[in-house]
């Protein structure tokens, strides 16, 4: 009896020196805590002032100036038809182009100021028959006898470094910003038209070169005698709209 309260009494003083040896609990050493994240890593050009926290601009105030978007480059947005738009040329702020690699077989993001050129590449283009169903809960479908234009459309970029891309883009727009109006086109991969159309009604884009000399070229022409402008040739370009004051700091 008295070996074993002799052992319990050991046992309790060899835990009060362990303890007195480990100090208080609040001497322990802290977990590591991480440190706070620093700047991104890629900043989009174009990335100003507003949209970090800043009033954002009003792109319907009355009498505003247009913002220059650091990603707008100047040049030119030729139609199958023949008609050019000059303009500085942008997609939607902070986006790439997103097409997706028919050789890789991968999604790629490239930005507008990295090309030198986009080119339409027409993969086929026919008359679509318009079909309905004969009667209600009948599976059959009769040809109406009318028909609508369809196109299938790929996307050349030659990069500056001329490097080429081949591939689809899922309607992602581009503008034409001049004076003072902004423009707008699809980029696209399958396009169609109304019933009754043709395959020439259906007007598309066939390519947009970018910087200073065509931009300069497509002014020119569009100042030549019997040049019309933008809106008055009673055609519409593919996705085209007038966003009438609207600048390119509204993207």
């Amino acid at each position: 009896m008295t070996q074993s309260v002799r052992r319990i009494v050991l046992s309790a003083a060899g835990w009060t020196v362990l303890a007195a040896l480990a100090g208080p609990a609040s001497a322990a050493t802290p977990p590591p805590t991480a440190k706070p994240a620093g700047e991104p890593d890629i900043t989009f050009a174009g990335q100003d002032d507003d949209a970090r926290g800043s009033a954002p601009t009003n792109p319907f105030a009355a009498g505003e100036q247009a913002v220059y978007r650091k990603d707008a480059v100047p040049g030119c947005v030729e139609l199958s038809d023949g008609t050019k738009r000059a303009g500085s040329i942008y997609t939607t702020r902070a986006k790439r182009l997103k097409i997706f690699n028919l050789k890789r077989n991968i999604y790629e993001f490239v930005p507008v100021p990295a090309c030198k050129r986009i080119e339409g590449v027409v993969e086929w283009e026919r008359l679509e028959r318009q079909w309905r169903f004969k009667e209600a809960g009948n599976p059959e479908k009769v040809y109406t006898g009318r028909a609508y234009p369809v196109r299938m459309h790929a996307w050349r970029l030659t990069l500056r470094n001329d490097h080429e891309i081949v591939g689809h883009i899922l309607g992602q727009p581009l503008y034409a910003f001049h004076d003072g109006n902004a423009e707008r086109f699809i980029l696209h991969k399958r396009d169609k038209g109304p019933l009754g159309a043709k395959l020439e009604d259906l007007v598309h884009i066939r390519r947009v070169v970018l910087g200073p000399q065509a931009y300069n070229e497509a002014l020119e022409a569009l100042k030549a005698p019997g040049a019309k402008a933008p809106g008055q040739d009673g055609k519409q370009a593919p996705g085209a709209s007038q966003d009438g004051p609207r600048g390119p700091e509204s993207e």
